[in-house]
């Protein structure tokens, strides 16, 4: 079974972040000591069990995360799935909309935070 979360997920993490040409999002710079294993782990389990998983369909998913992370703080992973949505095709006035939305319930730092991490993706897509 984990093998095939593993394939799952690195069939997602293709579609969410290669379309484009682009590399793969770059992890943390993980302990040499657990960098594989725990590398491995999230593929499995982020990618393969989560994302890989019917129910919803990837755009709506990615809006999700967009929020999420929006309302937690978590700009480098935000920014790698501000262009994953936009590799799904979720227009940049959607990914907007989900940042402005959730400034009411994660604050309005949080969101003018997003929105600058938007705003660099979207600069960096127009650039080419």
């Amino acid at each position: 079974m984990a093998d095939d979360s593993f394939e799952k997920g690195m069939a997602v993490i293709a579609e969410l972040f290669m379309p484009t040409g682009s590399e793969a999002p770059k992890q943390p710079p993980y302990p040499e000591e657990i960098a594989e294993d725990f590398a491995r782990l999230s593929v499995s389990t982020v990618m393969g069990d989560v994302w890989g998983r019917p129910g919803l369909d990837k755009s709506k998913k990615a809006i999700v995360t967009i929020g999420a992370l929006t309302v937690t703080g978590k700009t480098a992973q935000l920014k790698s799935y501000i262009a994953a949505a936009l590799n799904l095709g979720v227009p940049r006035e959607e990914i907007c909309e989900v940042i402005l939305h959730v400034s009411v319930y994660g604050g309005f730092p949080a969101a003018i935070e997003a929105l600058g991490v938007a705003k660099e993706v979207f600069d960096a897509r127009d650039a080419g």
